[in-house]
């Protein structure tokens, strides 16, 4: 590679990646100047809003640049631009929900730990590179130690924060196991590169025993992000000790950063192995099995909860199942490149987007329903009632919550629907049995996932109200749950835009592109270096 060609691809990376470092700019700033300047909580939110507008402004200004797919550590694909657009935009909502939260002499911290959160979720989305991967990974999770520390320092967030961060550290240290076994096995940590290698006639992993390895620690690392069985325990007890607004971006951002990396990193990389292969049959038979663990735990514990925010993590834990679903479909139809595999990404990625707006939506509107002394609704009796007391939240919440449950029209249906069908439509032949009872099985546990959010409904309705709820929080929350609510009604009844966007971002994720044509020789020949030095070993 040319100085000059070097040159020019970090400086397109950099392009790439400037609103990423426009974000973590303005964090730093907030976090250093906190400590010297007395500026009120609704300020600083402010300010974290005015850089996530920023944020925005900047990727659109380089959706066109396009960095080397070889010599460059990320992609802007369709699926890196879309996935942090929608990123940004839903930023809005969570710093909506969140904007009373912290004490006002950790706002600054507090909002700006949001922006590196921010900023680490969109580098996973267009990681092109193991190491990248792994940095935007740390750069979600240690701010969020902060942030279930900052907004109230007492012991039960205390002991939520410790939980999350041993877990945190445990499940990191499995998945860089992982990595390097992946890094090993290839000679490279260029993610396109691993791809041109699974698709080449060059055999891509000489030891199948090390591959799957490989596969197994990354997705166990990654399981604790998607809170998936079997590193699903935390969830509960961590989601029961923090305040709503940090719950619900635990129930949202890391499932992001976790179907991103395991497309990224696996999905995309084994893509053009097909169900048949000694490796690609491992990973979808672990896959079904985290899949219908998952959502069957988490709709089976969850009819046992009277607690709202347990409640939500058993139900976050059985639509991490759901996504699982979508995963292992794609695993497997992954040889052909066709649109069976395309449709498996793009039903995770349309139900990322549809859960986004129903579970931000649920925990926002839980928030804004107060009693008499200032606490939120805490038990399912608490809300008890409220269909009558307080008619426009509790509309709000009833869509949100027929949306989890799959619902038609709303987003929740379509979301599942699609799920379903790329699972049905994965494999032909005797391979497509497995697939189709994972599907069965989905269908069974959305039935059951039914009850506990009926009955939520039910009380709502129906309940006779022992202590009467207020609607708060002010204009901030009533227009990030808003518009929760609506979008929830609006992707459901016409998604054909979100649906296009996904199916763009799908087809980009497994886009191979030809090194020789832009790049000089030594470009074009790094990828094969690592194929050449599997055969001479």
């Amino acid at each position: 590679m040319t100085p000059e060609y070097a040159y020019q691809t970090v400086q397109k990376t950099l392009y790439v990646l400037s609103p990423e470092i426009l974000l973590l700019a303005a964090a730093i700033v907030m976090i250093t100047a906190s400590p010297f300047v007395r500026v009120a909580r609704q300020r600083w939110c402010a300010i974290a809003a005015a850089a996530l507008a920023g944020g925005i402004l900047a990727l659109i200004a380089t959706r066109d640049v396009v960095p080397d797919a070889y010599a460059a550590v990320v992609v802007n694909d369709a699926m890196s631009f879309y996935v942090r657009l929608f990123v940004l935009l839903s930023g809005f909502i969570v710093l909506g929900i969140a904007h009373r939260e912290p004490p006002e002499g950790r706002a600054a911290e507090f909002f700006g730990s949001f922006l590196m959160i921010q900023a680490g979720t969109m580098i996973t989305a267009s990681a092109n590179d193991l190491i990248v991967l792994f940095v935007g990974l740390e750069l979600v999770s240690i701010p969020t130690y902060l942030w279930l520390y900052l907004s109230r320092r007492t012991a039960a967030t205390q002991e939520a924060a410790t939980k999350y961060f041993f877990l945190s550290i445990f499940s990191s240290a499995l998945l860089l196991y992982g990595l390097t076994f992946l890094y090993g096995l290839a000679g490279t940590t260029n993610l396109k590169a691993l791809g041109a290698l699974a698709s080449s006639s060059i055999p891509y992993f000489p030891s199948l025993s090390l591959g799957v390895l490989a596969v197994v620690f990354i997705l166990a690392g990654l399981c604790f992000r998607l809170a998936a069985v079997p590193l699903h325990f935390y969830a509960p007890d961590v989601y029961q000790a923090s305040p709503l607004p940090v719950a619900a971006m635990l129930a949202w951002i890391p499932k992001v950063v976790g179907v991103l990396a395991i497309i990224r990193a696996l999905t995309a990389v084994l893509a053009s192995r097909e169900l048949g292969d000694p490796l690609i049959n491992k990973v979808v038979l672990l896959c079904w099995i985290v899949a219908a663990a998952t959502m069957t735990l988490g709709n089976v514990m969850g009819l046992l909860q009277r607690d709202l925010k347990r409640l939500l993590a058993y139900s976050s834990i059985a639509h991490a199942g759901y996504m699982m679903v979508a995963i292992t479909a794609a695993f497997a139809s992954g040889g052909a490149r066709g649109n069976a595999f395309y449709h498996g990404i793009e039903a995770a990625l349309y139900y990322l987007a549809a859960y986004a707006f129903m579970t931000l939506g649920t925990f926002g509107l839980i928030l804004a329903l107060r009693k008499a002394d200032g606490k939120p609704a805490a038990t399912i009796e608490d809300l008890s009632g409220v269909g009558w007391t307080n008619r426009i939240p509790a509309l709000g919440l009833t869509i949100c919550l027929l949306a989890l449950l799959g619902f038609p029209p709303l987003s929740g249906f379509m979301g599942k629907f699609q799920i379903f069908a790329s699972a049905f439509s994965a494999v032909e032949g005797p391979e497509a049995t497995s697939l189709r009872l994972l599907a069965v099985v989905g269908m069974l546990n959305a039935a059951i996932g039914a009850f506990y959010y009926l009955r939520i409904i039910v009380l709502m309705y129906f309940g006779k109200s022992e202590e009467p709820l207020t609607a708060t929080g002010g204009w901030p929350v009533a227009l990030a749950t808003g518009a929760c609510a609506v979008l929830t009604l609006v992707i459901g009844i016409a998604p054909e835009s979100i649906s296009r966007a996904c199916r763009e971002a799908a087809a980009s994720a497994n886009v191979l592109p030809d090194a020789a044509v832009d790049a000089p020789p030594a470009v074009a020949g790094a990828v094969a270096a690592p194929a050449t030095a599997i055969i001479s070993d």
